[in-house]
């Protein structure tokens, strides 16, 4: 084990597989942001190397062995207590099994167990281990990938792995409601577990990890629902809501215009905007109450729900079913500033302002043309 001392940390993570790849991009990126780090991999000499270079922006315990470990395990969960609990925990350490992969029809079944411990066992049991370590509104990450979800020939070993880690982090995200639990693909990437993947091709078309950083820091610093994310899509919805950001006026009434569009086949809506326009996923959620999505549109966003969940939506915020098939939805600052506003020009108020089961400050108004405006404002993700 080794550490190193810095005194302007705030935020503590626990990456495993953190010595390459992924791993170490994330590392790199939190350290430059000031969180304390517990990094863990099973190559001491590359974990030391990692450790060296990431000491020199924050505190760092690295701590090398193999996560199916219970011993291990139970080190990497002292750490966590050591350093005062953890506001992060990666899973993010993976093996591939046999180079090149084999037909499930000719896997090796010792080695498919042992894929089957570190890629979805491993996982849940650190978090059995560090879960008295968790800090309130901790952050869970499993890093999956789409040959969980796609029926790719020759990864059936791999793919299937990570297609039960899926299913234990959507049970978990039900299970840990004062928690965050995302599951996250993050794309094709230039790294050596993808090499081994594809032995003896050049791979070097794929991007390098790095580009799928940006998503997984903005699930671990923003307020997103428990889900699955696609790591480039959720990070290029970021820079787009940052970007409109930044060039908005600090006075700036509005700072979002969103169209909620009430559908009745909610998964060809999906297909046509998010697919047909390229539109990348800002958030998603399926839950007793309907499915919905939000997509960044420019400057705006398109808020897709089917029809069982913007009833529900109308109930909260107008406390019966009173939205047609459009809604217009502003982003505001003050919401009881701007409903006031809106109120002296005309509209008329369905309800008082409610704080709703999502967290945000709404309110729902009437346009004089009978048009259902939403006016939320978001709670900030450290309430």
């Amino acid at each position: 084990m080794a550490a190193n001392t810095h005194t302007n940390t705030t935020h503590t993570a626990l990456i495993t597989g953190a010595s390459r790849g992924l791993g170490l991009a994330l590392a790199r990126a939190l350290a430059r942001d000031g969180w304390a780090l517990i990094v863990d991999a099973r190559g001491a000499d590359a974990l030391e190397a990692a450790r060296a270079e990431l000491a020199r922006q924050t505190d760092v315990i690295a701590i090398a062995g193999d996560v199916s470990d219970a011993a291990h395990r139970r080190a990497l969960a002292d750490a966590a207590r050591d350093a005062g609990g953890l506001d992060a925990l990666v899973n993010n350490a993976s093996i591939l099994g046999p180079s090149p992969q084999p037909r499930l029809l000719d896997y090796p079944l010792d080695v498919l167990r042992a894929v089957y411990e570190a890629n979805t066992i491993a996982p849940l049991a650190l978090l059995q281990a560090v879960a008295p370590q968790l800090k309130p509104g901790a952050r869970i990450l499993n890093i999956t990938s789409d040959a969980g979800v796609e029926p790719y020939e020759g990864w059936g070993g791999y793919g299937s792995s990570k297609a039960a880690l899926e299913q234990l982090s959507n049970i978990l995200a039900a299970e840990l409601p004062d928690q965050r639990v995302y599951w996250v693909d993050p794309g094709d990437m230039r790294t050596a577990l993808h090499q081994e993947a594809f032995p003896g091709e050049d791979i070097s078309d794929r991007p390098l990890p790095e580009v799928s950083v940006p998503g997984l820091l903005a699930l671990l610093g923003g307020a997103y629902p428990s889900g699955r994310y696609r790591a480039r899509e959720i990070g290029q919805a970021a820079e787009v809501a940052n970007a409109s950001e930044a060039a908005d006026d600090a006075v700036d009434p509005v700072r979002e215009l969103r169209v909620a569009l009430t559908v009745e086949d909610f998964d060809a809506a999906l297909r046509l905007y998010r697919d047909g326009f390229g539109l990348p996923v800002v958030k998603a959620w399926d839950s007793p109450e309907g499915r919905g999505v939000v997509l960044a549109a420019g400057r705006g966003t398109v808020e897709l729900l089917d029809t069982a969940d913007s009833a529900y939506t109308d109930t909260v915020e107008a406390g019966r079913r009173v939205s047609g098939p459009v809604r217009l939805a502003f982003e505001v600052a003050d919401v009881c500033a701007s409903a006031a506003s809106l109120l002296a020009h005309g509209a008329a108020a369905e309800r008082e302002p409610v704080r709703t089961t999502w967290s945000d400050l709404n309110q729902r108004l009437r346009a004089p043309d009978g048009m259902q405006l939403s006016l939320f404002q978001l709670t900030p993700a450290s309430e």
